[in-house]
């Protein structure tokens, strides 16, 4: 069995004030968000560069149109950072070598929109990250694996991207040759907070682990995952992992241990998971 992580399209809208301010009040400093990130796959990340590129887009964006600096700030950003699209990149691979995938983008571009002081929703389907957002001439649409038709504002455009999303159908581009995908039961379109955002990129690691036949690293991230979101993706992820542990051919000490971990995590969080139900 194989697993897709999040790696086909993702829609970024945001929401622009008319004041370019540093960062949104209670919203973590910009070199928090990178530390927080980069932890999550133990990467160094020497962030000048990226630090030098923000100081030149507060340039760019003062007393400008919110829509005019949406679009330089899609722009500027995808060329500086956004590359190589690369299915299970880790955020330190983004912002160091320019391997992005939509997680990663979404995660760059919702750092960004903190630091401007912009408003912004975090949507999370199956097998999509997207941004919602306004701008001071109407709703805007940032796709970060679309290097050339993802900035929309068209209204109908992105009505029915957004639309094609809801379906949470896994694109045959997207899966790759004639390799069987796994498809969750589960039928999200949901909001995720930046904070959360660690959980996911732990999620996709965790994956990544699992398709390498890594159960130990797996079971590290999906540990971390759970414990920084407890997405229903990421509950029914940990099922998968429990059964395939159980049936793999791992010496039986090790699949014991394993499986008590991963036992354990479950336990920890399935009750999150049933309050949640329960209160929808």
């Amino acid at each position: 069995m194989r697993l897709v992580g999040c790696i086909l399209v993702i829609m970024p809208f945001f929401v622009f004030g008319q004041e370019w301010t540093i960062a949104k009040s209670g919203s973590k400093p910009l070199d928090q968000y990178i530390q927080d990130f980069s932890e999550v796959d133990g990467s160094e990340i020497h962030a000048q560069d990226f630090l030098r590129f923000v100081e030149r887009l507060d340039q760019k964006g003062e007393g400008k149109n919110t829509l005019k600096f949406c679009r330089t700030l899609f722009q500027k950003t995808r060329q500086e950072f956004l590359r190589s699209y690369t299915a299970y990149a880790s955020f330190g691979e983004t912002l160091s070598k320019g391997k992005y995938n939509c997680l990663t983008g979404t995660t760059l571009y919702a750092m960004l929109l903190e630091r401007f002081n912009i408003q912004y929703t975090i949507i999370e389907t199956n097998y999509h990250i997207f941004l919602l957002a306004d701008t001071d001439d109407g709703r805007a649409l940032f796709e970060a694996t679309d290097p050339l038709h993802g900035f929309v504002t068209n209204a109908d455009e992105i009505e029915k991207r957004i639309q094609q999303y809801k379906q949470n159908i896994i694109q045959p581009a997207a899966a790759g040759g004639n390799k069987k995908y796994y498809e969750y039961n589960v039928s999200l379109y949901q909001q995720v907070s930046l904070d959360r955002m660690s959980g996911l990129l732990h999620y996709n690691l965790s994956i990544e682990a699992y398709n390498q036949q890594d159960f130990q690293e797996a079971i590290n991230h999906l540990d971390k995952a759970l414990a920084l979101y407890s997405s229903p993706r990421i509950t029914e992820f940990s099922a998968i992992l429990l059964l395939s542990v159980l049936e793999s051919k791992l010496d039986e000490s090790v699949k014991e241990g394993y499986l008590k971990r991963i036992q354990a995590i479950r336990k920890k969080q399935l009750p999150v998971m049933a309050s949640r139900n329960q209160s929808n």
